[in-house]
């Protein structure tokens, strides 16, 4: 069996980091303790908020496991190119990006497909990045128009922000698109994560830069960075940064579902259960 690994952190940074976590515990050390490691074939990977996972093989399948970790579904299209983006921000209604054949498809949580974008019929050069909407739609940047746009399935435009080039004074490239809490958040990692509201109006820029992914829990944006990671609440505006005692790696990438934290590095994911108790 696997020796169980273990980092203690201050609980008040896990504050900070964790809003879940019960305020009265905030006085005891954190412990993490290894639960799974999965071995996967390709970097991409993502958790929903019932601390499901879903990866993808090198042949572009789509594996979801439960939080116990057994395989539950599967998920394969090989027609359809690479797929290089999952969005699970709701778990009932998955969003997968094929950005080589422009096609946008849902699945439901049995991994069943229940709908489709096709990107081609729309008048933009190159999709780099698209996000889901709260209500099931698909928000996607028109490197042509500069404009941010949510389209229905059919491709109608029910939203559309002004010409972002004027507004910025720049040409945007974002690679990462989230929505969350009647937030719009839009990542260039030349730019930084640039805020909308959610008919598409700029409110303000969070100056980080070289991101490809972050996460937003509650009222803190986090991401992971140089080894650490940092917390920047949206209200005040203020960031804190936690090093987690791991091993560096540029590959590496961590996310944060409830009590679990999720290290990939490499070709093994380490699943963490996160708990206040003395040992």
């Amino acid at each position: 069996m696997e020796k169980l690994l273990k980092y203690k952190i201050v609980g008040f940074w896990i504050l900070c980091l964790l809003p879940f976590l019960v305020v009265g515990q905030s006085d005891k050390p954190l412990n993490y303790s290894l639960l799974h490691t999965l071995e996967i074939t390709s970097p991409v990977f993502t958790t929903d908020q019932l601390r499901n996972v879903y990866t993808v093989t090198n042949t572009n399948e789509v594996v979801k496991y439960t939080p116990t970790g057994q395989i539950q579904f599967r998920y394969n299209n090989n027609t359809l190119g690479n797929l290089t983006f999952i969005d699970a921000t709701d778990p009932f209604n998955l969003l997968l990006f094929y950005p080589d054949f422009r096609r946008v498809i849902l699945l439901d949580r049995t991994l069943s497909e229940t709908g489709a974008f096709d990107l081609f019929d729309l008048d933009v050069i190159d999709v780099q990045a698209v996000g889901i909407s709260s209500d099931n739609n698909l928000w996607l940047y028109d490197d042509i128009r500069f404009i941010l746009k949510k389209i229905d399935r059919n491709g109608k435009v029910i939203e559309e922000s002004n010409n972002i080039n004027l507004v910025l004074g720049k040409t945007l490239a974002p690679n990462f698109i989230l929505e969350r809490s009647n937030i719009l958040y839009v990542n260039d990692p030349e730019v930084g994560i640039l805020l909308f509201d959610l008919f598409g109006n700029y409110t303000k820029t969070v100056d980080v830069k070289g991101l490809t992914q972050f996460q937003v829990i509650d009222e803190q944006l986090i991401y992971w960075q140089d080894g650490q990671i940092h917390v920047f609440n949206l209200k005040s505006l203020q960031t804190r940064s936690m090093d987690l005692g791991l091993p560096l790696d540029s590959e590496q990438l961590v996310r944060i579902e409830k009590d679990r934290l999720y290290v990939r590095t490499g070709p093994s994911l380490k699943i963490f259960e996160m708990n206040t108790k003395s040992k």
